[in-house]
Formats: C-alpha cells, structure tokens, sequence
C-alpha cells in the first residue's frame, strides 16, 4: 500500500484518528494530575557516645560503629539487604517507584560493588500525600532508634557506652516531585505521536476489514451453457 493510498483511508475513516487522539489526550491529562509524588530521605548517624557531630573523631567514620549501623538497618529489614539503585544519591522516585519505602545505609560505588564510608542509616519514602509520607517516616525513624538501643542491650553493653544514634535535622524534609515543563511538553509529543499511529492502524484494520466484508457479500452468479 503506498503513501497515497494510506493517506486516502486515514481521510475515510477520520474518525478512528481523533478517537486515537483523543483518548491519548484523557490518558495524558491523568498522567500529569497524578504526576506529582512526595519523597523523604531522612539520614540517622551513629556516634561514639558522648562525641558532639563536630569532634574529628566521634566514632562516624568508624568500621565498628558503622558495622552496627549495618546490623541496625538488617534488623529493620527483618535480615533483608535493602535493594540498591546505582548510587545513594538517586531518589526513589528516579526509578519509576510511586509508593515505597526503604531502611538501607549510605553508601558509595554501584550496584555490583558497595562501599559504607560513614555510619549512617538511611530512610527513603514516597508516597501520595506529604501526611501520608510523614508518619511512615516517622514510624521508620522509631524502629531505627528502638532497634538500635535493644542489639546493644543483648549484647550487655553499659547503656553509658551505647552507641549514640542521631537524626540529621535537615534531612528529615518532605519535597513535592513534579514534572518539568520539558518532560511535560515531551509527555504530551510522545502521547500525539502513539494517538497518530494507534489511530492510523486502527483505520488500515477498519478498512480492509469492511473492504472484506464487502467482498465476501458479493453473490456468485453461475451461468448454464447450453
């Protein structure tokens, strides 16, 4: 079928196109509405007991301490390793996930090779609503701070020397997601761009399916020689 001949059958049956069309516009629109999503990442360090944040050595960049750490964030986990998204530094949200929740330490390298420079526990949330977000980290802080507090009292250490768990301050912010203007405007191409060649095809189907039945409804006349 030629150019020509596509372009005559897409004016014939218009109207699958704007049906295409239109549904890749109801389908955008709802897209872009429920685009947007809140994401925490709240950051727990552990000290030596007594050491204030700013002391050079109070125990943060310690193999021991952060090797508790590590033991904290597989409690939480129930003994699950948190699952890695190539660096530490990329959000939740970066990877597709809408609704979620993650107790993991910071650290550096990929997802083949990990690295704990400092011992720190990490919760990452999103979700729907900014309350929503904020009780679950709230609860997920709670279980970092209790779990921490009872593996050192199984382990019989003088509570004056338990390690010291602290919460970042700045960290515990909840940040609205939303689409750019950019990946918008790229939304709305990609989805005119899929509308066109849903509703082309569909009108090609259409065609040479009524070309069909057209065909098979011709009687057959059969003539007697004599």
């Amino acid at each position: 079928m030629t150019v020509r001949q596509i372009l005559g059958v897409v004016a014939r049956r218009w109207y699958t196109t704007v049906v295409a069309l239109a549904l890749a516009a109801i389908l955008t629109a709802m897209f872009l509405h429920d685009g947007g999503t809140y994401s925490t990442r709240a950051v727990v360090e552990f000290r030596w007991p007594g050491a204030a944040r700013t002391e050079l050595d109070n125990g943060f960049t310690n193999d021991s301490v952060i090797s508790f750490a590590d033991m904290v964030a597989l409690r939480v986990n129930q003994g699950r390793a948190p699952e890695r998204y190539s660096q530490d530094e990329a959000p939740l949200y970066g990877v597709g996930v809408r609704d979620a929740e993650v107790v993991g330490m910071s650290f550096s390298g990929n997802q083949w090779v990990t690295d704990h420079p400092v011992a720190a526990v990490t919760v990452q949330v999103i979700g729907r609503s900014q309350r929503e977000v904020e009780v679950r980290q709230s609860a997920l802080i709670d279980e970092v701070l209790r779990t921490a507090d009872e593996l050192q009292q199984e382990a019989g250490a003088p509570e004056a020397d338990f390690v010291v768990p602290s919460i970042d301050p700045l960290s515990t912010t909840v940040q609205y997601i939303a689409p750019t203007r950019a990946s918008t405007l790229a939304a709305f191409a990609a989805m005119t761009i899929a509308g066109l060649i849903a509703g082309v095809g569909a009108a090609l189907v259409w065609d040479r399916a009524a070309r069909h039945r057209r065909g098979a409804g011709v009687p057959v006349t059969r003539g007697r020689t004599t």
